[in-house]
């Protein structure tokens, strides 16, 4: 019986200006730099068994047990790197494979460099003017090859999770200009609170989550801000900041003014507190 041949690599390049690339420029602003070690991971794995990778509703998991990140991160990392261009969107909308042009050119050449035929015939990105007429090496058993996909696709359940994001991720800007009105509408207040008050009130309700998509005040079920202003002027901090000012009466009282007129405040500036 003829040996099989191995169809993944055991190794690919990774280039010196890897983080000159714009798309990964982009992963990391958006995600920050431990999405480049998921990315990675996935480039693992698919030149682990050839040049693409059939979507798994593990993976997530799969992923976070490796890093120790959470799973709602590695899906949103992923669906920007769908969205950056780093994997090709339209291959995965219509197949569920995780694959690009890059990643098979790669692929391509190592095959090539190491004599080995790249049949790459499976949801190929790449001409076949591209593919040249290469034919060192043992050729690949597509028959078997197609067989190993009808059952991965037939043990596998190949959607997305309902809980994984439908939209890709919103970006660093995105959450900066919300972050801009959020503190302008609590600046609205500045003649009915302290300053100190609404100062910390904006820097405990504005922490980013880990995916950098939501402030925290984003992800309560309910918000209004003058019901949550006037709580939080009634715990322990606003009792600490009257013992500062020597037991003065809240600045709310009977001489309170109604909340500032925000509305001219020019887009993208914060009115001062």
């Amino acid at each position: 019986m003829a040996n099989k041949v191995k169809v993944g690599l055991t190794y690919f390049p990774l280039e010196v200006n890897f983080f000159d690339d714009i798309k990964i420029r982009k992963l990391i602003k958006y995600q920050g730099c431990k999405s480049i070690s998921i990315y990675t991971l996935l480039l693992c794995n698919i030149y682990q068994n050839g040049y693409y990778m059939l979507w798994d509703n593990e993976l997530p998991f799969i992923i976070s047990e490796k890093t120790g990140y959470e799973e709602g991160y590695i899906k949103e990392v992923i669906l920007s790197c769908f969205s950056i261009g780093l994997f090709n969107k339209n291959m995965y909308d219509e197949n569920k494979v995780i694959t690009s042009k890059g990643i098979q050119d790669r692929y391509s050449l190592i095959c090539k460099q190491s004599k080995k035929k790249a049949e790459i015939s499976e949801f190929s990105l790449i001409n076949s003017e591209e593919l040249g007429n290469n034919t060192e090496g043992m050729p690949i058993n597509t028959e078997e090859l197609a067989q190993r996909k009808v059952k991965e696709i037939k043990e596998k359940e190949i959607v997305i999770g309902a809980d994984a994001p439908k939209h890709p991720p919103k970006s660093i800007e995105t959450l900066e200009k919300r972050e801009t009105d959020f503190y302008n509408s609590i600046a609205g207040y500045k003649d009915v609170y302290p300053k100190e008050l609404l100062r910390a009130f904006f820097d405990y309700w504005r922490e980013p989550n880990k995916s950098k998509s939501k402030m925290k005040f984003e992800q309560e079920k309910t918000w209004e801000l003058k019901l949550r202003l006037e709580r939080w002027a009634n715990n322990d901090f606003n009792k600490k900041n009257n013992q500062q000012n020597g037991g003065v009466q809240n600045s709310w009282g009977n001489s309170a003014k109604k909340p500032h007129d925000t509305s001219r405040t020019q887009p993208g500036t914060r009115a001062p507190l």
